[in-house]
C-alpha cells in the first residue's frame, strides 16, 4: 500500500474514533461523583420527629424519609394518639424538600393479611394503594415513591404489589444496597436499626452504638461505595430516653445521638464521600442511570447537542445526573443549556481525553454544549427613526438559531439590548414592541398622498409605515385610514402598531462580536414626527 494510502485510512480512522467519542456521555454511580450514598428514614410519623429530628437534620442541611402511618395522623392540633404528629407538620416537612413515604394504612402485619383489593379494609391491596392515597390528598403536589412495610415483614405476595404503586419498598438488615438493583430487589431494600444497649443512664451509654454504626458506614457503605440506610422511630432528648425506654418504646434515639452522628456524616459529604439524600431520590437516580441513553444530534468544533433520555415516567424520574460529557481537546470554559437551565464548568483532562462534568435531566430537552472561547455576542440600540434619534425602550428582541434555539431580551431605558453566549452560526432576528403608539395626523395623510403623486420620496421604513393597509400599494386608501385613525374613528391598522427595518433580520456569527443598531417607526407616521 502506497504512503499516500495509509495516511488516508489513518485520516479516515482518526475522524471516525474523533467523531464515535466526542459527545460520548458517562452517567457517574452516584450524584456529584459522591463515592457511596446514604439515607436517613423515621418510621411512623411521631410528633418527635418533627419536634426534634427535624431541627438536627435541618441545621446539617440534610434531607431524610419520614414513612407515616397515614390513618394515624390528623389536621387537627390534637391527633388521634398524641405521640404521632399532624398533617401540616409532615406537609411542612415535604415542602421544605424532605420525603414522606407509606408506612400503609394502619400498621398492619400485612404477609397476615388477603391480598383484597383497594376498596376492602384490612386487605394488603387497601393497606398500600389508600396509605398512598391519601398522603397524596393530604399533601398536594407530591407523589408518594416509596414504601416501609410495618414490623419489617414482607412475602411475595406483598412484594408484587407493592411494586404496582411504589418504587421501592424498604425493609431491615445491616446489608448495604448495592449500587445496582433490579427488578423485585427494590420491594426489599435494606436498612439499619440502632438497638441500643441497657442501662442507658447518660448519653456516652450510646457511644459505642455510634461508633459500631460509624465503622459500618465506612467499611461496608463508603470502602464499598454502596447505598447505606438508617431507620428510626421516636427522637427525644436524652432526658427524655429513660421515661421512652421505661415506656416501651421501640429503641429511641436521642437528639444528641443523632447530632454526632450527623456531624461525623457532614465530614463525609464534605469530603465527597457521602451522597446524603431521600430514599426517593436515590431510587430515582439508580433507575434512571440504569435507563439512560444519550445520542449525538450535532458535534462541531465549537458546538455539541445531545439527546438525553431514560423511556421512564417523566413525572417521577425527573432527578439530574451527574455525567461525564467527552468534549474536543483544547475547550476549557464550557457553557451547557438544558431547556431554560444554564450552567458554566470547566474541562478537565482524563486518559487523554477531555470532559466536561454537568448535572443532566433526561427527558428535559436537549443538552447544548458550547465552547465558551467561542462564543460572541450580538448587541446594538434600538431608536426611533426621527431626527433625535430617541431610545426605546421595551422593545422585545429575539434571536433563533438553525435549530430553533432561542434566546430573548428586552431594551434598556437607553434602548440598548445584548445577546450573549452565542456560537458560530446563522440567527434570525425579530423585533416587536407593543403600546405606545402615536404621532400620526392629518400631515402624514397629505405626505402619504403626496408620495402617491411621486412628489415626494420614502426611504424603506417610511414605505413600510405608510402603507397602513398592507396591500403593497401606498395610495389615497391609506391616507384616508391615517385621518381616520387620527379621528379616533378606528382603533388600530392592517399593519402592526411598530414596525423596524430588523423585523425579521438574518445575522451571521462568525469569529467576533456583531454589533446591530436598529430602527423603528410607529406605522403611519411618515413625516417622523413622533418622540415616543
Amino acid at each position: 500500500m502506497s504512503k499516500s494510502k495509509i495516511l488516508a485510512v489513518f485520516l479516515f480512522f482518526s475522524v471516525s474514533v474523533y467523531s464515535q467519542t466526542i459527545g460520548q456521555v458517562t452517567v457517574k454511580t452516584w450524584a456529584d461523583n459522591r463515592k457511596a450514598a446514604f439515607s436517613f428514614t423515621f418510621d411512623d410519623g411521631y410528633k418527635s420527629q418533627y419536634d426534634y429530628a427535624l431541627p438536627v437534620l435541618d441545621s446539617f442541611g440534610f434531607k431524610a424519609t419520614f414513612y407515616v402511618i397515614a390513618g394515624s395522623l390528623t389536621e387537627d392540633s390534637q391527633p388521634l394518639n398524641w405521640r404521632y404528629g399532624t398533617w401540616g407538620e409532615f406537609r411542612q416537612m415535604a415542602y421544605e424538600g424532605h420525603e414522606i413515604g407509606s408506612h400503609t394504612m394502619t400498621h398492619p402485619h400485612l404477609p397476615n393479611l388477603p391480598a383484597g383489593d383497594i376498596s376492602t379494609p384490612n386487605t394488603i391491596y387497601y393497606e398500600l394503594y389508600q396509605s398512598k392515597n391519601l398522603i397524596e390528598q393530604k399533601i398536594s403536589g407530591i407523589t408518594v415513591t416509596t414504601l416501609a412495610y410495618p414490623y419489617i415483614e414482607y412475602n411475595g405476595t406483598v412484594q408484587n404489589i407493592a411494586q404496582q404503586y411504589y418504587e421501592a419498598s424498604r425493609e431491615g438488615g445491616d446489608i448495604p444496597n448495592s449500587s445496582t438493583i433490579t427488578g423485585i430487589k427494590w420491594q426489599n431494600l435494606n436498612s439499619y436499626t440502632i438497638q441500643f444497649d441497657l442501662p442507658r443512664n447518660s448519653v456516652s451509654d450510646d457511644d459505642d452504638e455510634l461508633q459500631q454504626f460509624e465503622t459500618s458506614m465506612q467499611n461496608d457503605v463508603i470502602n464499598n461505595k454502596k447505598w447505606g440506610m438508617l431507620f428510626a422511630h421516636e427522637v427525644l432528648p436524652f432526658s427524655q430516653i429513660p421515661q421512652a425506654v421505661a415506656a416501651g418504646y421501640w429503641y429511641p434515639m436521642s437528639t444528641e445521638w443523632l447530632t454526632a452522628l450527623c456531624q461525623w456524616m457532614k465530614t463525609k459529604s464534605d469530603n465527597n464521600e457521602l451522597w446524603i439524600t431521600t430514599v426517593a431520590n436515590i431510587t430515582k437516580y439508580i433507575k434512571e442511570r440504569e435507563n439512560f441513553t444519550s445520542s449525538v444530534i450535532a458535534s462541531t468544533d465549537s458546538r455539541i447537542e445531545l439527546n438525553v433520555t431514560d423511556n421512564l415516567d417523566d413525572s417521577i424520574f425527573n432527578y439530574p445526573l451527574t455525567v461525564d460529557i467527552q468534549v474536543p481537546s483544547g475547550w476549557q470554559d464550557v457553557k451547557i443549556m438544558q431547556g431554560t437551565d444554564t450552567t458554566s464548568a470547566v474541562a478537565f483532562i482524563s486518559g487523554g481525553n477531555t470532559f466536561v462534568r454537568t448535572n443532566v435531566v433526561p427527558d428535559a430537552g436537549n443538552v447544548i454544549l458550547t465552547n465558551a472561547s467561542s462564543l460572541f455576542a450580538l448587541s446594538g440600540k434600538v431608536t426611533y427613526d426621527n431626527t433625535s434619534s430617541t431610545p426605546l425602550k421595551n422593545v422585545t428582541l429575539e434571536i433563533k438559531d438553525v435549530n430553533n434555539i432561542h434566546q430573548t431580551t428586552v431594551t434598556d431605558s437607553l434602548g440598548n439590548y445584548s445577546f450573549t453566549n452565542l456560537p458560530v452560526g446563522s440567527y434570525t432576528l425579530t423585533v416587536s414592541k407593543t403600546g405606545n403608539w402615536g404621532g400620526v395626523n392629518a400631515a402624514d395623510a397629505l405626505i402619504d398622498l403626496k408620495y402617491f403623486t411621486n412628489s415626494v420620496t420614502f426611504d424603506q421604513l417610511q414605505i413600510a409605515a405608510g402603507d397602513v393597509d398592507n396591500n403593497g400599494i401606498i395610495n389615497a386608501a391609506d391616507a384616508l385610514l391615517m385621518v381616520r385613525r387620527y379621528a379616533g374613528l378606528i382603533s388600530s391598522f392592517t399593519i402592526s402598531d411598530w414596525l423596524f427595518d430588523s423585523m425579521n433580520s438574518a445575522i451571521i456569527i462568525s469569529n467576533q462580536d456583531v454589533i446591530k443598531n436598529i430602527k423603528g417607526i410607529a406605522a403611519g407616521d411618515v413625516s417622523k414626527s413622533y418622540i415616543p
